[in-house]
């Protein structure tokens, strides 16, 4: 057992501290640009030195462990967000106006990804990237697709563009139309993508924007894990159209396990009192994992790969980023929150 344990450590080590050493240079970016996402640059720096060195043999196997484990870790302890208070606080109103904009999102970016002739389960990711927790939201679902690395960074690099346009676009538009902090901030959390972009976004506008963007914002989090666990049954549905069953692909639990972590953490923290130094630490492990393992995603892409997807997906955000945005100031106004 000693010896697994000791073979295991010397063939990951290597890997995971070049990843490490990557991570914590998107984590010192983000520090001095706070608008700059970490997970988009880890994805963007494991992309570079791919395509424009080489990603080393030798790193293979860490690499490996991020892009699988520990990105799954990171996503179950996504769930240190989920506030069952924050529901409490927007009330019914804040959570249908949640569920109209994530459900809008996702469907209406689908129908969009028809029209503008996109192939796989790239409009899936950009919907659910768009609709629920941008690069977080696409990394956990990716499993569950039949996206490729390419279409998964493709859509990782558009949720970063628009994400950063609305930080400068949205304040502007919500001074034009005279909104007040709350409204305002409760558009910012229903319509932009990344959390740190979300508060990124509101800090322009006060700090009772920010408080109500952040809590509009968890709450599309908290749907990460029945969005995660329908793409399973659709993925499993699938394969037994194609004749693949469990005997000729391994099979796929129907509730991944990350899903049930992500479960578990939100229970435990809403059940007992967490101090929130402690929920802080869970939050910010959660996306230095998930950025080790965009970092791996980024080492498997190429960029002939990527010209090949085209223009088309980049076309389609940007029209789906001005649609969402309104409907999710929409509803924000019809439902009062």
């Amino acid at each position: 057992m000693g010896q697994a344990i000791r073979r295991f450590v010397l063939k990951k080590t290597p890997g995971l501290l070049v990843i490490a050493l990557i991570v914590a240079a998107a984590f010192v970016i983000n520090s001095l640009q706070a608008t700059i996402s970490p997970l988009a640059l880890s994805v963007a720096f494991g992309f570079a030195i791919a395509n424009f060195f080489r990603w080393p043999t030798w790193a293979l196997p860490g690499s490996a462990f991020a892009g699988k484990t520990l990105l799954r870790i990171g996503v179950a302890l996504l769930g240190a967000q989920v506030s069952v208070a924050s529901l409490r606080v927007i009330g019914i109103k804040g959570v249908l106006t949640v569920l109209i904009v994530v459900t809008f999102t996702i469907f209406g970016i689908l129908l969009l990804s028809r029209l503008f002739g996109m192939t796989g389960d790239l409009g899936l990711l950009i919907g659910i990237g768009f609709g629920v927790c941008g690069a977080t939201a696409i990394a956990a679902i990716r499993p569950q697709t039949r996206a490729t690395e390419e279409e998964t960074s493709y859509a990782i690099a558009l949720i970063s563009l628009f994400g950063t346009l609305s930080i400068v676009i949205l304040p502007f538009l919500g001074n034009l139309m005279k909104l007040s902090d709350r409204t305002f901030g409760a558009w910012v959390g229903a319509a932009v993508h990344d959390v740190g972009q979300v508060v990124a976004t509101a800090s322009v506008w006060s700090p009772t924007a920010v408080s109500a963007a952040i809590v509009i914002k968890l709450a599309r989090v908290a749907l990460l894990a029945p969005i995660v666990l329908i793409l399973t049954i659709r993925n499993r549905r699938w394969l037994s159209s194609q004749g693949q069953t469990h005997t000729s692909v391994p099979k796929i639990p129907l509730i991944p396990p990350f899903v049930v972590g992500f479960i578990a953490v939100a229970i435990f923290q809403n059940a007992f009192e967490i101090p929130s130094q402690v929920r802080d630490a869970l939050v910010l492990t959660s996306k230095v994992l998930i950025s080790f393992g965009l970092v791996a995603l980024g080492t498997s892409v190429s960029w002939k790969s990527i010209r090949a997807i085209g223009s088309r997906p980049m076309a389609m955000g940007l029209l789906a980023w001005v649609i969402v945005a309104g409907v999710a100031l929409t509803a924000v106004r019809i439902t009062g929150i």
